[in-house]
């Protein structure tokens, strides 16, 4: 199963920089959940959550994510990484600042029969809005 689980992150991680939406949503159960944790926001089936990930490609057209690290046990997997990009176009509530940001994060995933049944994504909306310009700098 590792060996198995392992090419489903590969072709996430390759699905996410080609900025292939289909090959992104092929990985994951039609009944899947994506849900982004700092945003509030939801998304149930494959159709809504294309619709974010074409809205997220539209907001920020170079858009990357890089995995630092990947833990699975059974069922159930972790994975470190790195987004970036520059936002050139709105994010709910959001809006366009023309600037780049590279923020860490985690994905947690729920995996069954070989898809991505679940994924819940965390990582610093602070750290995001500082970035873009929207959020003063925290004092050191």
């Amino acid at each position: 199963m590792p060996g198995e689980v392992e090419k489903i992150f590969e072709a996430h991680d390759a699905a996410m920089s080609a900025h292939d939406v289909d090959a992104f949503l092929s990985l994951f159960s039609d009944d899947c959940v994506y849900e982004d944790v700092p945003l509030g926001i939801v998304n149930k089936g494959k159709q809504e959550v294309g619709a974010f990930i074409r809205a997220t490609f539209a907001a920020v057209p170079d858009f990357r994510m890089e995995r630092t690290g990947l833990f699975v046990a059974g069922d159930r997997a972790a994975c470190e990484w790195v987004m970036s990009g520059t936002q050139t176009g709105d994010f709910p509530g959001i809006p366009a600042t023309n600037k780049s940001f590279a923020v860490r994060g985690v994905s947690i995933f729920e995996l069954q029969d070989g898809k991505i049944k679940r994924q819940s994504d965390y990582w610093s909306l602070a750290t995001l809005l500082q970035q873009v310009g929207l959020m003063p700098e925290t004092p050191q």
